[in-house]
């Protein structure tokens, strides 16, 4: 049995988070500050995960109006935002999802 009372989970990524942010505050840090802010509008029960970024990479730039993608190199495994509890590539935070029946 999980030591947390998560029920479900929702993973917020790199992409998402550098879509919806101004470009001049695309860091890992910000990043990982933002996760931790935004986890205070999601339910106790909801495991809010992050990609484990490691290293901005550099720029994509669209042609086509779409503003500039920052690429960026992760381990493929997520942290809990929670608790910092680091899960690798796989799905293991599965394991730490209490089974409702």
């Amino acid at each position: 049995m999980s030591k947390t009372p998560y029920t479900t989970y929702c993973i917020r990524s790199w992409y998402d988070y550098q879509r919806i942010t101004p470009s001049h505050l695309h860091s890992i840090e910000h990043y990982n500050k933002t996760c931790e802010e935004h986890a205070e509008f999601y339910d106790k029960h909801i495991m809010l995960l992050r990609e484990n970024v490691k290293k901005i990479t550099g720029y994509y730039w669209y042609s086509n109006g779409y503003p500039g993608q920052v690429c960026a190199e992760t381990d493929g495994g997520y942290t809990d935002v929670r608790t910092g509890k680091i899960y690798s590539q796989d799905v293991s935070f599965f394991t730490d999802i209490l089974k409702v029946s």
